[in-house]
């Protein structure tokens, strides 16, 4: 049986438009006004839904 090589994951960013960072504060708001929901998840859902950000297996 052959060995697998390891193939890393490629990230590529990109200058974000102003219309992504008005949607991923409005999402950050949005939950953060939320009692239950913990900041870090807020945050983590902001930078989710930044389109500029692709991630992508290197070939």
């Amino acid at each position: 049986m052959e060995a697998q090589s390891w193939r890393g994951i490629s990230v590529k960013w990109t200058r974000p438009h102003v219309s992504d960072l008005a949607v991923a504060a409005t999402l950050y708001y949005l939950l953060y006004l939320q009692p239950e929901v913990p900041g870090l998840v807020a945050v983590a859902v902001a930078i989710a839904s930044l389109r500029c950000i692709q991630l992508g297996r290197a070939v």
